[in-house]
């Protein structure tokens, strides 16, 4: 996977998204984060903060993450993205 720029909420959003179980869990944390985006573990720490603080993912313990609002990937609904 190639590094991107920026590692702002939504791209975190989206690359947790694309990276979960079949149940909405993310395994990673901001060091994780930072060496795929390229940024700072703080930069990092920030967006899954604000992720957070949004009610989108919910911090399980310690690398381990989940999409709040997750519905399995084929449900015939479709994905929910809620950003």
């Amino acid at each position: 996977m190639r590094k991107r720029k920026f590692c702002d909420q939504e791209t975190v959003f989206e690359h947790i998204w694309n990276n979960v179980d079949r149940d909405g869990l993310w395994e990673g944390d901001a060091t994780t984060l930072a060496v795929e985006f390229g940024a700072t573990e703080e930069q990092a720490h920030g967006a899954l903060g604000e992720l957070c603080d949004r009610g989108l993912v919910e911090k399980l313990y310690p690398g381990k993450f989940a999409i709040v609002r997750w519905r399995e990937r084929d449900d015939s609904a479709g994905k929910e993205f809620c950003c």
